[in-house]
């Protein structure tokens, strides 16, 4: 029985995806009768199903795989390419085409709006008031089980209103059911994000207090503590960061635009913010560090090949690395929060190359951006390609996919790379051939690249695979939160404590450990905290939200470098080129361009593809010259929503 087979008769899969009684739509619209409220709440089932809609909610709230529609939120910055596809959505957002209208957004929906988010919201306040002014019972013969379920309760309210903080910022901290009647001007007024965090922290805390670190039978795949005190770590992590805690030293990322409530509040620096990371990573090891535990099935000579007959990679790719997203042990000691993804063989069939025995579309491009940050050997330790010791060292950048961090391997589909038994062969008059124009017809790559994490080794698509679940939360997020909480609060232990839970990440992905260099210097420390979440969170909805929250596009040091790269001669590929040659480091990371490599038929070259030999070039992309200002650190309210409560105030610039 194939390992998700097995996942998807445990119970996590019936609180996932549950089906419900004629009342599952009762919290969705205006109260119609006190009796039929009544006999609602006068029933643990009756609630207990009402709770269950919650976890339903987030798989339209939280969309794992397609957040854009049928795009990856990594396409809107420079961890991904897109292709054309359905409305075209990442097209209309970096071509500035997304405006605060409803039917523009209506175009590029992915169920992360501001009313969808309140919507459940709402339900979780009816859930948790009707509960208390209906005096409903317990279970009958569980005492204490309607008291987890209002946890459970408490625990999504946090959580939809952390979605809210993730996409547009400030916000209303519903904590109440608001009447009807009642003007909307008298709670619908935005708050200081750091007001709404501490309401977000205390219903964390409210319902940690309640929910077992670890539970059993039925209960399996329902909200626990280790959920709460993650979330509650990663909201105190979003709050220490530049967005909300100084900026680029006191100036605020969307610089004179900056008319959120708390404006002037972000500006200035204050180390109690991380402090309260720290506090909360502590919490969360102390109460649930023995809940959890990095996946660690097969061994070092375990590859994908020995899968079965299509699954062959050139023992390039870890049975380990492939196979922790599909196996239920996975999801059972390292994943924290968990989403059905409810993707399968469609899904893998849009992200594989256009090719017959595929029938793909390439839809999400690893970069070269994301492509570099996977680092290279060099006697026993990892380093930064861009460092001087892995030029000294023998990285080649004609010859690039060799000696590099394992993950790579099960991440990415690069040029002379096996998938299938079958050489990707992206040069021109390949059977991947790189679409080079700013055509945007077509459904090969733009990178030179293809998507391979999350996808199947033995993908057919004359069959089926069951849907892939989506970790929300996972174990190494936490432990990276702890590491950078540890160095910037300059704690005693950082500079032995970052190392060992960076190398134990790595450890786990058979990758080499960190220079010993970094218990001498925090900004290297920062330095590879920073990458290892780009490497080991890839393609999981961080790196759109991390280079916000770390002000990243605006920096001045970054529109410097765009300003030196665009100086550089040539067309955008020569400059693409030329900036590496020089050894300037990464790309300008101001989101206006991505990058990928093209093989160049070379006598002398290194990457072999059918026989003939290439070397690597670096391109720049020329779909279009993605357009990210002010604004784009939040997605807008919907105007409708503003005209009905203008004391909402709309984000800035939209």
């Amino acid at each position: 029985m194939k390992l998700l087979h097995i996942l998807s008769k445990i119970s996590m899969s019936v609180l996932l995806v549950a089906s419900f009684s004629s009342c599952e739509d009762y919290l969705d619209r205006q109260d119609d009768g006190k009796q039929q409220e009544k006999d609602v709440f006068a029933k643990f089932t009756e609630v207990d199903k009402l709770v269950t809609q919650l976890y339903s909610d987030m798989y339209s709230r939280s969309a794992g795989f397609n957040i854009i529609y049928s795009h990856s939120v990594g396409t809107l910055c420079d961890e991904l390419e897109f292709n054309k596809a359905d409305s075209d959505a990442p097209f209309k957002i970096l071509n500035g085409e997304l405006s605060a209208d409803p039917s523009s957004i209506a175009q590029v929906n992915g169920g992360n709006w501001w009313w969808q988010q309140y919507q459940v919201i709402r339900k979780a306040n009816k859930i948790l008031w009707g509960v208390e002014h209906y005096h409903t019972p317990d279970h009958p013969s569980k005492p204490g089980l309607l008291k987890q379920r209002m946890a459970e309760t408490r625990f999504f309210r946090a959580y939809y209103h952390y979605m809210l903080l993730r996409w547009h910022g400030e916000m209303v901290y519903m904590d109440r059911l608001a009447s009807p009647d009642e003007p909307a001007s008298n709670y619908a007024v935005r708050e200081s994000v750091h007001a709404s965090v501490e309401k977000m922290c205390k219903d964390l805390d409210d319902a940690a207090s309640v929910l077992p670190a670890q539970l059993s039978g039925k209960e399996i795949g329902r909200i626990d503590k280790g959920a709460c005190l993650a979330l509650k770590a990663m909201v105190r992590y979003i709050a220490a960061q530049p967005l909300y805690n100084g900026g680029d030293n006191g100036v605020s990322p969307l610089g004179n635009n900056d008319t959120r409530v708390g404006a002037e509040e972000y500006k200035t620096y204050k180390p109690e913010r991380w402090k309260a990371v720290l506090d909360a990573t502590k919490e969360f090891f102390a109460e649930c560090g023995s809940r959890y535990s990095l996946y660690n099935k097969y061994g070092k000579e375990d590859f994908v090949d020995d899968i079965d007959e299509r699954s062959k990679s050139g023992r390039t790719v870890y049975k380990r690395l492939s196979l922790m997203f599909q196996d239920v042990d996975f999801y059972r000691t390292e994943a924290i929060l968990t989403l059905k993804g409810g993707k399968d063989s469609r899904w893998c069939q849009d992200n594989l190359p256009d090719r017959a025995e595929f029938g793909g579309q390439t839809r999400n491009q690893p970069t070269q951006e994301q492509v570099d940050q996977y680092e290279f050997i060099v006697n026993g330790k990892g380093y930064s390609i861009f460092s001087r010791e892995a030029k000294a060292g023998g990285y080649d950048d004609e010859n690039p996919y060799v000696n590099r961090d394992p993950r790579l391997y099960r991440d990415v589909i690069f040029a002379g790379s096996i998938y299938q038994n079958t050489v990707y062969s992206p040069q021109p008059g390949g059977k991947d051939p790189i679409n080079h124009s700013t055509l945007r017809d077509g459904k090969h790559t733009r990178t030179g690249y293809a998507l391979r994490k999350f996808i199947f080794e033995n993908y057919d698509k004359e069959g089926s695979v069951v849907a892939m679940f989506f970790p929300l939360i996972r174990l190494p997020e936490i432990m990276l939160i702890h590491a950078d909480a540890l160095n910037e609060n300059d704690d005693p232990t950082a500079a032995t404590e970052v190392s060992r839970l960076l190398n134990e990440i790595r450890e786990r992905s058979f990758m080499v450990p960190v220079p010993e260099t970094l218990a001498s210097s925090k900004e290297l420390r920062r330095e590879y905290i920073n990458r290892e979440r780009r490497v080991e969170l890839f393609y999981e909805n961080n790196r759109f939200f991390d280079l916000r929250y770390k002000g990243i596009p605006t920096l001045s040091s970054e529109l410097v470098k765009e300003s030196q790269y665009l100086g550089l001669s040539g067309d955008g590929d020569e400059r693409a080129q030329m900036w590496f040659d020089r050894g300037l480091g990464e790309y300008p990371q101001t989101q206006h361009y991505i990058h990928g490599m093209m093989p160049v038929p070379d006598a002398n070259g290194k990457v072999v593809i059918d026989g003939k030999t290439y070397k690597m070039k670096r391109v720049e992309g020329r779909q279009l010259v993605r357009k990210f200002s002010y604004r784009d650190y939040f997605f807008p309210i919907n105007s409708n929503e503003i005209a009905k409560t203008p004391t909402l105030v709309q984000n800035p610039g939209w």
